[in-house]
């Protein structure tokens, strides 16, 4: 990572940390769905890449698949 794109990404999280400082106690219940959804989004892009021929279905799957390795890791913790 180049010094430039390491100081990008560190005002992004940087401005992401003190938006999230100023939301509400709803609002911040209701950002982990959100991001939840998100990150499925992204991994299932990132999913989509890698196996290009696979359905929604398929990559549905692989999903719950990656989600069901995570648990378990987390779990070992």
């Amino acid at each position: 990572m180049t010094p430039d794109v390491a100081r990008t990404a560190a005002e992004i999280f940087r401005r992401r940390v003190f938006a999230a400082r100023s939301l509400d106690r709803d609002e911040k219940l209701l950002a982990g769905p959100r991001l939840f959804e998100r990150a499925c989004m992204l991994a299932s892009a990132g999913l989509r890449q890698r196996h290009p021929a696979a359905d929604d279905a398929a990559i549905g799957a692989l999903l719950r698949r990656q989600l069901g390795v995570l648990r378990r890791l987390e779990a070992t913790r």
